[in-house]
């Protein structure tokens, strides 16, 4: 959920692990592999087709929803969680997993339902599906009810890959950072104000309740969609650049794990920190939503403070750093005996996501080409999703052989420690590598 991405890519860094490294031919692949395209001219990009004025500014507000609903998706459920454990049978790996792996399979959907259907199309018809499917909840219990997430999370991310590929055909390459911007500062706080909404909702009408969200933002998004998101064309990659593009992503493997390990680490704060209030006592929904909330909002202030974090510590101590927040967090989230405690952590996992989301996205856009950045980033988006989908069939037998809960997150903390040496060892061998203009302004 606020789960964003993207910063202006930069040069990958030299040495340490080991990463394809990109030609400085940008038509080459890392490795100086095949060919599958040349970087895209700002001087070619088209002139802005959006109506002008308030016109236009709702427009882009409505083309850049789409990570917005991913995050109100699963954080609308945050705080509900508990409560929701009973109608599920008990199965909270499943109640947890479920719409994250529909995130997953909704990424590799969306990129093949984008090479057939227009995304105006798309996201006006899975909004629809958003807002029908989530009020399901409403009335479903059991399987069913693990159906719905799943399906839910498949749709949202289908809106997301349509948003941003709208983003990408109609606003002009010099506006498009801020827009990008806009987008990831949206998501997260739609998120914090979605998940608030839900715990007052649920602490006053019970926990069914908050399923009305769900057609409540289908219809505020669908309504303005439809009036005003320009049309697009369909585009089928040829049968060549698609193999080497294929090809091309394939070496990016280590990268690619590097960022599993990394993405379920740090979704510890969201899956596990509503039993840890639990087990603390804590039974007011709404408490729990505002103090996830501090989570939330570290991630947007540390996101937009990326490339301040970056300029300061240079690119090679990005990994340590992220590393070591998170490593604090989780030990005093999985050692917590207050809500103070919980507060504190929360500010740590925060500050290590919000730095890690646009990292993620500067090393997947920096030895991506264009032809084969969308396949590239929308690998990455289930790649940190399918991370999400780990993470709760991780901490049960953890915590069997640990003694708790709480043991199990110190654990994973502990591992983060570990981790940031090899972080630091890394960085010492890398040299950092001077922004360009493009990568000096940011945004996504």
């Amino acid at each position: 959920m606020g789960k964003g991405h993207g910063f202006a890519l930069d040069k990958p860094e030299r040495g340490g692990l080991p990463f394809p490294q990109q030609s400085n031919d940008p038509g080459q692949q890392p490795g100086g592999a095949l060919e599958v395209g040349k970087l895209e001219s700002a001087t070619a990009e088209p002139e802005s087709t959006l109506p002008k004025g308030w016109l236009g500014i709702l427009t882009i507000v409505v083309m850049v929803c789409g990570p917005s609903m991913v995050g109100m998706m699963l954080t609308i459920c945050l705080p509900i969680l508990p409560n929701m454990v009973a109608a599920v049978h008990g199965d909270k790996a499943a109640l947890i997993s479920m719409p994250t792996a529909g995130i997953v399979v909704g990424g590799i959907l969306a990129g093949f339902l984008l090479s057939r259907m227009s995304a105006r199309t798309l996201m006006l018809t899975m909004i629809a599906l958003f807002g029908v499917i989530g009020a399901a909840g409403m009335a479903l219990e059991g399987n069913a009810l693990l159906i719905s997430r799943f399906l839910t999370g498949v749709v949202a991310t289908c809106v997301s890959a349509a948003s941003t590929t709208l983003i990408g055909e109609h606003i002009p390459l010099k506006i498009r950072p801020r827009v990008l911007g806009m987008q990831m500062a949206g998501s997260s706080l739609a998120g914090i104000v979605a998940m608030n909404i839900s715990g007052a909702l649920t602490q006053n009408f019970g926990w069914h309740a908050s399923f009305t969200l769900f057609p409540i933002i289908a219809i505020i998004l669908l309504v303005p969609g439809v009036m005003l998101l320009p049309g697009s064309q369909a585009r089928a990659a040829g049968e060549k650049t698609s193999r080497a593009g294929w090809n091309l992503i394939f070496q990016m493997w280590p990268v690619y794990l590097f960022l599993l390990v990394m993405n379920a680490t740090v979704y510890t704060s969201n899956s596990q920190t509503p039993f840890i209030m639990a087990d603390l006592g804590v039974i007011d929904s709404a408490v729990r939503a505002h103090l996830q909330s501090i989570n939330q909002t570290l991630i947007v202030l540390s996101a937009f403070a990326y490339p301040l974090t970056r300029r300061f510590l240079g690119s090679r101590w990005i990994p340590a750093f992220f590393l070591t927040m998170a490593g604090i967090g989780l030990v005093l989230l999985g050692s917590a005996h207050s809500t103070l405690q919980v507060g504190i952590a929360l500010a740590f996992t925060g500050i290590g996501s919000g730095t890690l989301f646009p990292h993620q996205s500067n090393l997947i856009l920096s030895r991506a080409t264009p032809e084969i950045r969308g396949r590239a980033v929308g690998l990455m988006v289930s790649n940190q999703f399918l991370a999400d989908t780990i993470n709760p069939y991780v901490y049960p037998p953890l915590a069997v052989a640990v003694g708790g809960l709480g043991n199990s997150i110190i654990a994973v903390g502990l591992a983060c420690g570990v981790g940031m040496l090899f972080a630091l060892f890394y960085g010492a061998r890398t040299n950092n590598v001077p922004l360009t203009a493009e990568a000096k302004g940011y945004g996504h």
